[in-house]
Formats: structure tokens, sequence, C-alpha cells
């Protein structure tokens, strides 16, 4: 783990104590959103997503009546952590409940530390605690820039999909449907479906009959 390379063997020694390792299968959910705040993970191998919304919203009351509706809200993929990197450190930080799920995207192995553990190395080690605040700088530099590709073309958008899942050893088009890239890139599924079968056939493959 790159956070935990230059750690110092006695603190080390105190983490692995407390350390808890998990083997994940795809679609497992490992936190929900809106839990209380607890364990920090790191993502030992394979790849995680982020999931945000889900439960229900109220929708406009029709004409002349008094009650309101309800309607299920979809989740929505907002980021994919991958090998090396660390989830929960915000809960931990601001005492404060989940703001995402956590669901395992590829088979993966992840190792759970709980948050008063973690607190306790970042106060006992200001190298580990800078090391952390990058992460989070560097995690905001990058939803800033996905908030700038989101301004582009829809085809644009896809691409810069495709190439943020490269980086990470995945193939977008294999793990999520067109309607879920379409959510992630904010454009309608028509319009993601039209360009990915383009893509396709450009590449010479098959083009499922619905998708």
């Amino acid at each position: 783990m790159p956070l935990l390379a230059d750690f110092p063997a006695p603190l080390l020694k105190k983490l692995a104590a407390v350390a808890d390792w998990g083997q994940y299968q795809p679609g497992t959910e490992i936190t929900r959103q809106n839990e209380p705040p607890g364990a920090v993970y790191f993502v030992v191998s394979g790849c995680v997503k982020i999931l945000r919304g889900g439960g229900f919203a109220d929708v406009a009351q029709a004409t002349g009546k008094q009650e309101m509706r309800s309607r299920s809200r979809r989740q929505v993929v907002v980021a994919l952590v991958g090998a090396g990197d660390i989830i929960g450190e915000l809960g931990a930080l601001l005492e404060c409940g989940r703001s995402a799920s956590i669901v395992a995207l590829t088979p993966c192995q992840i190792v759970s530390i709980p948050g008063v553990n973690f607190m306790a190395c970042m106060r006992s080690y200001p190298p580990f605690a800078i090391a952390v605040a990058r992460k989070i700088a560097q995690r905001l530099v990058d939803t800033n820039r996905q908030v700038e590709l989101m301004r582009g073309k829809v085809e644009d958008r896809v691409h810069a999909l495709n190439r943020y899942c490269d980086s990470l050893g995945l193939n977008s088009e294999r793990l999520f449907s067109n309607a879920e890239i379409a959510r992630m890139v904010g454009a309608s599924r028509v319009a993601v479906s039209q360009i990915v079968n383009r893509l396709r056939r450009e590449r010479g493959e098959a083009v499922p009959k619905s998708n």
C-alpha cells in the first residue's frame, strides 16, 4: 500500500493487530450510504465502485390531489477506486455518516482499519497525515477535471470515461450497461448507446440487440 510504504514498523504492527482482511466478489455491498462512520478501507487488489443515490424521492403531486407520490431513485456511480487507494477516510475525519455506498466491482481484497485507529495514526505520524491529505486533494482535482469533461460533447465524455477505466485496468463497456454509462457521463441512454455501438462496429465487434 503506497500510503503505508514508509510507515514505522511499530505503528504498522499496531495497525496489523486491528486490521480485518476481507475478500469480496463483484456486486457485494461493503458499506451503505448514510451508515454511521466506522472503518477506513485500504484496497489491496481489485476495484470497487462508489455509489450515491437510491431510495425514494417525492415528485410533484397531481393536479387536484392532496397526496404526494414517490418514485425510486437510481444509484449513480460517482467514482471507481482501485488497488492502492483508500476509502472512508472522510467519514473518520469528519465523524459523519457514510456519504456513499461501496460495492465491489471486481473480485477484490480489502483491509479495514477501525476509524479510531486510523485517526490515532494520523495524529502520531504526520507524514501519514500529509499523505492522506494529498490523496484527498488529488481526488478534488480529479473531480474538478471530471466536471469540466461533463461540459463537452457526449462522445468526448464517453471517451473520457473509457480512458479513466483503462487507467484502472477496467473495460467500461463490459462492466457497465449503457444506461449506467449514461448516468455516469450525464447523458441519455439513447445517445450513449449510439456512440458505444458505433465504437463496437469500428472495432469489428458484434453489437448486442438490446443494450
